[in-house]
C-alpha cells in the first residue's frame, strides 16, 4: 500500500469535524490561495518606507550627560 493510499484510507475514517480540525492545524502551512506576489511585494514596500537611520549610541556617554543634567558634576 502506497503513502497516498494509506493517507486516504485514514482521510476516509475522520469525521467532518475532524476534517475541520486538520485542515485549521494544516491550513496555515500548506496554503490553499493563491499567493499574491504584487500584494507580498507592496507590503515589503510599506514595512521599508517605516524604517530611518538610528545612530549608533555611545553608552559611557550618555550615562554622563545623565549624570551632569541629575546631580551636576
Amino acid at each position: 500500500m502506497s503513502t497516498k493510499d494509506m493517507a486516504y484510507n485514514i482521510f476516509n475514517q475522520l469525521t467532518e469535524e475532524q476534517l475541520k480540525g486538520f485542515i485549521a492545524l494544516f491550513g496555515g502551512i500548506y496554503s490553499t490561495e493563491n499567493d499574491d506576489m504584487a500584494e507580498r511585494k507592496a507590503a515589503f514596500e510599506r514595512m521599508k518606507s517605516v524604517c530611518r537611520y538610528i545612530p549608533d549610541l555611545d553608552e559611557k556617554e550618555e550615562l554622563a550627560e545623565y549624570r551632569e543634567e541629575k546631580y551636576g558634576k
